[in-house]
């Protein structure tokens, strides 16, 4: 199989299994921020006209009222976000994980190279 071939790339690689803290962090904490925010957007009756009307709002300074429900819709929206950015957030890192991979490799194979004069299969 050479090394750019279609089925180097299809061919799932052999990487250990991530550990029980890993896992936690990376698809359980995500899980705990979407339940939280589903649960205070419950909480609030799906209340978000406090949060539209915050939006919109241009001048930052100037407080509006907020109701109970609004609070908590915000609160539950905030929740939400939070959990999109720490899957992303993971899911970047594991693809720097893997480009520091790929780079080893391709290092050792260009060492390989000077050495022999022959690229390695």
């Amino acid at each position: 199989m050479q090394p750019g071939s279609l089925l180097s790339i299809v061919t799932p690689r052999k990487t250990p299994r991530p550990g029980a803290l890993v896992l936690i962090i990376r698809w359980g904490l995500p899980a705990l921020f979407v339940v939280f925010g589903l649960v205070m957007l419950v909480l609030a009756h799906f209340h978000l006209t406090g949060v539209q009307d915050n939006a919109a709002e241009a001048n930052v300074f100037v407080t509006t009222k907020l109701s109970h429900d609004s609070m908590l819709s915000t609160i539950g929206v905030a929740a939400i976000v939070v959990a999109m950015m720490i899957a992303l957030l993971n899911w970047m890192l594991r693809l720097n994980a893997d480009e520091a991979d790929d780079r080893a490799q391709e290092d050792s194979a260009r060492e390989h190279f000077r050495r022999t004069g022959r690229w390695p299969d």
